[in-house]
């Protein structure tokens, strides 16, 4: 890594105080903890909806300082809202109990055990804000770049720090994707002190039950990753670590690093670090994917949110350049990549059909996207059409990631609901919108309302009552 100056600040001049958007409006913390039962409903839950829709997101608990707080590292706070048989029985939102939010309280320390090594402030504190997964019976709020797992009780409640009893050496990811044949997560974890990322498969029962160590040329942020039938995917990109921003007392030790040459690695999914194939590509940004797939003449392609730049002159979240949805087709036999524009909607927090995971091509994206000009709005977008449809939650309202999830087991891809959480600043209210995938015209088929503004965060998931019952038979 070759950069040597730290981003500048996008703060405002002296004279003015400090800004920071992502203390403000849609992304505005909530101070209290509230549970409530018997949500009012506009419309009909589908009745098979039986289980919970959890998310969390960065929910700072003490003022922080507006010119070196980065989103990604505010204290996480998980959202959920529990399903059952048409009626919406509760909502609940819980602070996840890190070192920061239970000194700030006054709350007993959060007992299990503790990362490897000290780490930036947001890996200190092992903020859990990133993803909820159900794994083995638990449920989890999971954080990156150096922090431990959360188990969480049903209720949301933060019940300890986790390493997969004993079994996780290090760091866990952010973003695991679930094989839906063995049921198995996926993940590739990292930290900014790594030279090396590490391939983790956290299995059935929740325990690690792979682990391969990775080298790498610099030292990338890797939020994301992928699988197709032969291949675990991620990208080594343009965002590197940065010590020198610790220096200067950033939460977030990433910048842009103009030297660095991205590239995607493709390793066979049962295989070693020295089967390990680089394909570089152009200078860019990837944190998201939304899926990847072999092609019959080996080839691999995989579909991630891409951006020119981020991080080189704002510190504090990724606002520098429009995402797009590009397709990426790698070549493990020459190292080759091409690149194939399939979107430029400001697509974001991509979702797919995840019984298609590492299993068959996929055709539909689920996403959010959000502009000046079209406002908040879950976007659907048809891959082997290239056609687009949207649904715009309105004037003052904003959507976060859409989960989607099949009617049926056996139904086929695009036939099934998208769940997702709307905050509205008008009334600081919230709700839960379930719309058909099919039908987004339509609008929704139920409305939850929530008392409360839930702020826009990252990932969450929807978690059948039976997934956890059959866990725990």
């Amino acid at each position: 890594m070759t950069s040597t100056t730290p981003p500048k600040s996008s703060a405002r001049p002296e004279s003015e105080a400090p800004y920071n958007q992502f203390l403000d409006g849609p992304f505005a913390p909530v101070d209290q903890e509230i549970t409530v039962h018997d949500l009012k409903v506009t419309g009909t839950i589908p009745p098979e909806l039986n289980g919970r829709l959890l998310r969390v997101g960065p929910n700072p608990i003490d003022p922080e300082d507006p010119i070196t707080y980065n989103w990604f590292s505010g204290n996480g706070m998980v959202h959920g809202v529990r399903l059952r048989e048409g009626r919406a029985e509760w909502y609940r939102n819980r602070f996840v109990r890190d070192d920061q939010v239970v000194v700030s309280r006054g709350w007993p320390e959060t007992p299990g055990p503790r990362e490897s090594a000290p780490g930036p402030r947001y890996a200190r504190n092992n903020h859990g804000n990133t993803h909820t997964f159900a794994q083995g019976g638990h449920t989890f709020a999971f954080a990156e770049g150096g922090t431990l797992p959360f188990e969480l009780s049903y209720e949301l409640d933060t019940v300890a720090r986790s390493n997969f009893e004993g079994t996780l050496n290090g760091a866990w990811t952010g973003h695991p994707h679930r094989d839906p044949v063995t049921g198995e997560l996926h993940g590739i974890a990292y930290r900014w002190d790594w030279n090396y990322a590490q391939y983790l498969v956290l299995d059935t029962n929740g325990r690690i039950r792979k682990s391969v160590d990775i080298p790498l040329e610099g030292r990338p942020i890797i939020h994301d990753m992928a699988l197709s039938a032969r291949y675990v995917l991620f990208f080594n990109g343009s965002v590197q670590a940065h010590p020198g921003m610790l220096e200067r007392g950033y939460d977030f030790p990433y910048a842009w690093d103009f030297d660095h040459r991205p590239a995607w690695g493709l390793l066979p999914r049962e295989g070693t670090a020295d089967q390990v194939v680089w394909c570089e590509t152009e200078p860019t940004s990837v944190f998201h994917i939304l899926g990847a797939f072999d092609l019959p003449d080996g080839r691999v392609a995989v579909d991630g949110i891409s951006y020119e730049k981020l991080f080189q002159t704002d510190t504090t979240g990724p606002t520098e350049s429009p995402s797009r949805l590009d397709r990426y087709i790698l070549d493990p036999a020459t190292g080759r990549c091409t690149v194939e524009r399939l979107s430029d909607t400001q697509p974001e927090m991509p979702r797919l059909d995840e019984r298609l995971i590492g299993v068959a091509e996929h055709r539909y994206g689920y996403f959010s996207s959000r502009s000046k000009e079209t406002g908040s709005m879950l976007l659907k977008q048809d891959l082997d059409k290239r056609t687009h449809e949207s649904y715009r939650y309105g004037p003052g309202r904003f959507g976060m990631e859409a989960v989607f999830v099949p009617r049926t087991a056996d139904a086929a891809e695009d036939d099934g609901w998208l769940m997702t959480y709307v905050s509205d600043l008008a009334d600081n209210s919230a709700e839960v919108v379930i719309l058909h995938a099919q039908d987004l015209a339509g609008g929704p088929v139920a409305r939850v309302h929530i008392p409360q503004r839930v702020p826009l965060g990252f990932h969450g998931n929807w978690v059948p009552d039976e997934d956890i019952e059959k866990s725990q038979a």
